[in-house]
């Protein structure tokens, strides 16, 4: 765009601007809108890669110099008034350097943790500022108030605001996962001094805003509170700290509730300080709630602003952590009516299964941008609802019923198309499946069996669904859920052999072999495999596909390690019907005899699983006594395929000097550490088999051995040495 043309000279331009000066006096307010500009051109550049680097840093990197060190100067403004004639705009320059630190933070342009440490000093209350102060105390520590002299004392205090709202913001930005470790872990431990007394001064400014602001609203007709918490009469308040209370008390009450719960954790039991706290805490939970209401009431994916899903985002991380304490009960009604707004506000309106879009057979799905926007809001949504479901056992039968309509609506539409696999969906819907583990638990009887099959059939369809259309980055994120459902169906499950076994069959003909894999190994030894054994030979002894080579014997040896466990029997079972397939593809792959689409791509690794077969066959028949001459037999056959596989393919260092098109050396020394195992495991069978080979075939698998134990070192050739005496 053509901004960025002119990149350098906007960034110096807002450099200049923000550290404007006028016969050596400080011009805070010019200086402010210079900050004001440069967050702007942060926000437009913060994530903008340099092409000229290629090496992933971003364009605005190269002047974080000159970026920080006004920022610096901004977050000095405090010393800078006392220093300077008294001025009303300095605090103004504060709130704006506060501003721009948390933009570079949030955006990733700050995160060496030195830069970090310094630029938050100023940021950081002295504990005589925040004193502990009891909830209905008498005293004014909770006012707000000025300590300096100064032209404008209402609203001189939007400097301990200011640091107040920063330190909320950033760490409630932690809280929800929007920060990389390393700076999150700076913060955290300059944040962590004096935690306690700032959250309770957090949470009565909070108190304070949430007033304000509902009798600012129109349906107020009472006007504004005379007092309050944090000032004595409204008239000694300033306008500027009025509207910056009623803009941050939901970060200021998710914040508290955060630093509140952590000091509660830490108090000793009955206390007079936990007691304390408990009680500033009880004033905060309403006020989670209802503002909850009010920022989902005004979601609207699409048209309304980001901040409102921020804002329910944080409400809901803080409304989490109040359920997962056991000491703040919540009023079951009030749970349930949560429970009922997450799923109609944020679930079904993303996805389209709002009423209004109950008569479309498949919903528009919105722009990705407007999922981006929401993502923290909807793991936060997601992760309440799975934190209910986890403690079920104490849910009523209401929030029990309205868990499974918000968990299993977007899973009945998924699996009737009403709704289409999207990536901007993985997050609901992949939650959705872990909760629907959990209520699996809940259910007994008949009503266990019909959800375990619905839920059965929706996972299979789904991955299906994945692996057909290739939808390579929603698979990452749906795949492993789905599988994880499909485990916990089989592991404890209601439905007959029978029924499994069908399932066992569909897994494989749809070529689902993770899926197939789970179902052989959770279900009884042999309930599964038996069923499907000749739907596994059909995809393994089908040298003319060879899509489906690399999943079939990867799942092969999956169900044969888990059953080999079980029941070694089974093993023998296998092998019976598929024995000659996996000799058969080891042989095909190690000499590129069945080349095709990803042929050269899984080549070592089907070769790999096909070896790691016939050890599993291998260490069966050792198991066995009396069975030295089957053992015998069985290890001619696969050494004489080995053997063939090393000549083709030669062994690292060119110990054979092997000069074969398509040759891989790691496939021959693979053969050759089977050699290696077998000689060390058993070396009576071993002495045996080769005695029945070839010579030439002989020749080939003892220089294998011999250049494995040796770690393929060269032969060693002594080199002549020159006498001179003969010369004369």
């Amino acid at each position: 765009s053509f901004p960025v043309l002119h990149l350098e000279e906007l960034v110096t331009t807002a450099c200049i601007a923000s550290a404007a000066t006028s016969n050596n006096s400080e011009l805070p307010s010019v200086q402010a809108s210079g900050l004001r500009f440069l967050i702007t051109v942060l926000k437009a550049f913060g994530k903008e890669l340099d092409a000229s680097t290629n090496d992933g840093t971003t364009v605005l990197e190269q002047y974080s110099s000159q970026i920080i060190s006004v920022v610096r100067h901004a977050l000095n403004a405090e010393s800078l008034l006392v220093e300077s004639v008294a001025s009303s705009g300095f605090y103004r320059l504060f709130a704006t350097g506060c501003e721009a630190l948390f933009v570079m933070i949030k955006g990733g342009f700050v995160s060496d943790p030195v830069v970090i440490k310094r630029l938050l000093q100023p940021l950081l209350l002295a504990s005589e500022d925040v004193p502990f102060v009891a909830f209905g105390g008498k005293d004014d520590k909770l006012f707000m108030k000025s300590n300096h002299v100064t032209d404008d004392s209402r609203s001189f205090p939007m400097f301990r605001l200011s640091k107040l709202c920063f330190a909320a913001r950033v760490l409630m930005m932690i809280e929800v996962g929007d920060m990389n470790q390393s700076a999150a872990s700076a913060i955290n431990h300059e944040l962590e001094k004096g935690e306690v007394d700032r959250s309770i001064h957090s949470a009565a400014a909070a108190i304070d805003g949430f007033l304000l602001s509902n009798a600012s609203t129109e349906k107020s007709r009472s006007g504004l509170p005379t007092t309050g918490l944090t000032f004595e009469n409204i008239s000694d308040v300033g306008e500027l700290i009025r509207d910056e209370l009623v803009e941050n008390w939901p970060v200021l009450a998710t914040s508290s509730i955060v630093s509140l719960l952590r000091a509660i954790k830490d108090a000793p039991e009955d206390s007079g300080q936990r007691e304390s706290l408990e009680l500033w805490l009880s004033k905060l939970k309403p006020l989670i709630l209802i503002g909850l209401r009010g920022a989902l009431s005004e979601f609207k994916p699409g048209e309304g602003r980001i901040s409102v899903s921020e804002t329910a985002a944080l409400f809901i991380c803080s409304l989490r952590l109040l359920v997962g304490y056991n000491s703040m009960e919540i009023c079951p009604d009030e749970l349930g009516d949560v429970i009922l707004m997450l799923t109609d506000s944020v679930f079904f309106q993303l996805l389209g299964l709002s009423d209004a879009a109950d008569e479309r057979t498949h919903p528009v799905v919105l722009p990705h941008s407007v999922f981006e926007e929401s993502t923290i809001l909807m793991q936060q949504a997601c992760g309440f609802i799975e934190d209910l479901c986890k403690k079920q056992a104490d849910a009523t039968a209401t929030e029990l019923a309205l868990l499974s309509h918000s968990v299993m609506k977007p899973l009945v539409a998924l699996q009737g198309k009403q709704i289409k696999l999207h990536i901007s969906y993985s997050i609901i819907l992949s939650s959705c499946v872990r909760s629907s583990i959990i209520l699996l638990l809940c259910q007994r009887g008949e009503d266990r069996m019909h959800l375990e099959k619905a839920l059965v059939q929706l996972s299979l369809s789904t991955l299906k669904d994945i692996s057909s259309d290739h939808l390579d980055e929603l698979s990452k994120k749906l795949k492993e859920p789905c599988l994880s459902l499909l485990r916990s169906c089989s592991s404890n499950t209601s439905l007959k052999a029978g029924e499994w076994g069908e399932i066992a069959i569909y897994a494989l003909s749809n070529e689902l072999w993770d899926a197939w894999a789970i179902v052989c190994a959770s279900l009884p030894p042999g309930v599964g495999i038996k069923c499907s054994i000749n739907a596994m030979k059909g995809a393994l002894g089908d040298l003319n596909n060879t899509s489906r080579h690399v999943g079939a014997i990867v799942a092969l040896r999956v169900a044969l390690h888990s059953i080999g466990t079980e029941d070694p029997s089974l093993i023998c079972f296998v092998l019976h019907h598929v024995g000659f397939e996996v000799l058969q593809l080891l042989r095909a792959y190690s000499l590129r005899l069945a080349p095709g689409e990803g042929f050269d791509e899984n080549r070592v690794n089907v070769c790999a699983e096909a070896v790691k077969v016939n050890m599993i066959a291998f260490q069966y028949l050792c198991s066995i006594s009396g069975q030295e001459d089957t053992s015998a037999i069985f290890l001619l056959t696969l050494f004489q395929v080995l053997v063939e596989s090393v000549s083709f393919n030669g062994l690292p260092g060119n110990v054979l000097d092997t000069r074969n098109d398509g040759a891989n050396e790691n496939i021959g020394r693979m053969c050759a550490q089977v050699f290696v195992h077998v000689v060390r495991s058993n070396p009576l069978v071993f002495k045996s088999t080769i005695a029945a080979m070839a010579p030439e075939t002989r020749t080939v698998l003892e220089n294998a051995v011999r250049a494995d134990m040796s770690g393929y070192a060269a032969p060693k050739r002594e080199k002549k040495k020159l006498s001179l005496k003969g010369f004369r």
